[in-house]
């Protein structure tokens, strides 16, 4: 079913095939709600000035705390 990159890919990071879906499902949605945010923030200047680059920050903090276990 996954390729044998696929494998490699998940092996790198650590990760059960479920564990690496949920962690990926995690950044998608917290990406969108990023996203979502400077949609908003683009016509109303003053709603969620820092919540998108807060939430790159914390996706990334995220990443480093998975590679550090």
């Amino acid at each position: 079913m996954f390729s044998k990159k696929c494998k490699l890919h998940m092996d790198e990071a650590g990760m059960t095939r479920w564990q690496h879906f949920k962690h990926a499902m995690w950044i998608s949605w917290q990406l969108e709600k990023a996203a979502y945010a400077c949609f908003f923030h683009g016509f109303v200047p003053r709603w969620f000035t820092t919540y998108a680059s807060d939430k790159c920050k914390e996706v990334l903090e995220h990443g480093r705390r998975q590679k550090d276990n």
